[in-house]
C-alpha cells in the first residue's frame, strides 16, 4: 500500500492521547533497535480530524534503511476501507534529531493536511497522507539547518545506496558552503571516488542565485580530477555540464503540484541554515 503509514490495529483511536501513543510506537520503529525513545507527542481529535498534532524529536535518531523495522512501519494488509480527514495543524520540532549522522535541527508547521484513515483486510490501521494538489496546496513554514561541517557525510549516506546501484564508491566526500549574500550560495565537493579498479579525486565547485520568483541560476561551474584518466572521463560530459552555465531553472514550476513557494532564505554560519515559507 503506497504512502501508507501503520498506525496500529483498527478501528482509529478516538481521543488524542491513543492517537500519540500509537504515534510513539511509530517513532520507535523508525529509529535503531534499543533507542530510548525521548520524543515528546502531543495530538488532539475532533471526530475524524486530527485538530492538532505536535512531535518534538529532540534526540530522535533516524535508523538507516536496514535499520527500520518496516513490519511496524508499514501496512501489509489490502485496504478494504477508507475515512477522509484533515490534519489541521501539525508542529515539529527537533534540537537536533540525527539524520544520516547530522544533526538537523528542525522548526516546521504545516496546516490542512488531507488523509485518509484506512482499514486493511488483516485489521490494521493505516494513514495515508493525500498529496499536495492545486486544489488543496501545503500552507506553512519551515526552518531546517545544519551544521556545516557535517553535510558532506550527511549527503554521502544519503546518496550511497543509489552510488554503489552505478558500481561507484565513495570513500570521501567534503562539502563546503559559502554564503555570498541572502539569496547567493557558492558550493565547493572535494571527494575520492572508485568504479572498478579506478579511483581518483573529484572536485567541483558551483554558484548559485535564487530571484524573487524562485528560479535558480548556475554559474562559474567546474568539475575535474588530478587522475588524467578521470580527467578525460569528466571532459567528455563537461559540455552538457556547462551547458547549465547561466541557466535559470524554474524551481516553482518545477515542485509538485500543490507546493508554492513564496519565499525561501539560506543563511550560512556554522550552519547552513533554510528557511522556506509555502502558500
Amino acid at each position: 500500500m503506497a504512502d501508507s503509514i501503520l498506525l496500529g490495529h483498527a478501528p482509529r483511536p478516538t481521543d488524542g492521547a491513543q492517537l500519540a501513543k500509537r504515534i510513539r510506537t511509530l517513532v520507535i520503529a523508525a529509529e535503531p533497535a534499543g533507542i530510548a525513545c525521548t520524543s515528546i507527542i502531543d495530538a488532539e481529535l475532533d471526530g475524524a480530524d486530527i485538530a492538532r498534532l505536535h512531535l518534538d524529536l529532540t534526540d530522535f535518531i533516524l535508523a538507516g534503511e536496514v535499520d527500520r523495522d518496516r513490519a511496524r512501519l508499514e501496512p501489509q494488509g489490502a485496504a478494504v476501507s477508507s475515512e477522509s480527514a484533515v490534519l489541521r495543524h501539525l508542529t515539529v520540532k527537533a534540537s537536533p534529531m540525527r539524520v544520516s549522522g547530522a544533526e538537523v535541527t528542525l522548526d516546521a508547521q504545516l496546516n490542512d493536511l488531507p488523509f485518509r484513515w484506512i482499514e486493511t483486510d488483516n485489521r490494521e490501521l493505516a494513514v495515508e497522507l493525500a498529496r499536495p494538489s492545486n486544489e488543496h496546496p501545503l500552507h506553512g513554514h519551515a526552518l531546517v539547518s545544519v551544521p556545516k561541517h557535517q553535510l558532506g557525510a550527511a549527503v554521502l549516506a544519503l546518496t550511497e545506496s543509489s552510488l554503489l546501484d552505478m558500481g561507484v564508491s565513495v570513500s570521501k566526500l567534503e562539502l563546503d558552503v559559502e554564503a555570498l549574500g541572502p539569496r547567493s550560495l557558492r558550493f565547493t565537493v572535494d571527494g575520492k571516488v572508485r568504479k572498478g579498479l579506478l579511483g581518483a579525486s573529484v572536485h567541483g565547485s558551483a554558484t548559485a542565485s535564487i530571484d524573487d520568483r524562485m528560479g535558480v541560476t548556475l554559474t562559474d561551474i567546474k568539475l575535474e580530477s588530478g587522475n588524467p584518466i578521470v580527467a578525460a572521463l569528466l571532459a567528455a560530459t563537461r559540455g552538457r555540464i556547462q551547458g547549465y552555465e547561466g541557466r535559470r531553472i524554474d524551481v516553482a514550476a518545477e515542485l509538485p503540484e500543490g507546493i508554492r513557494l513564496a519565499d525561501v532564505q539560506v543563511r550560512v554560519t556554522d550552519e547552513v541554515i533554510v528557511e522556506a515559507r509555502l502558500v
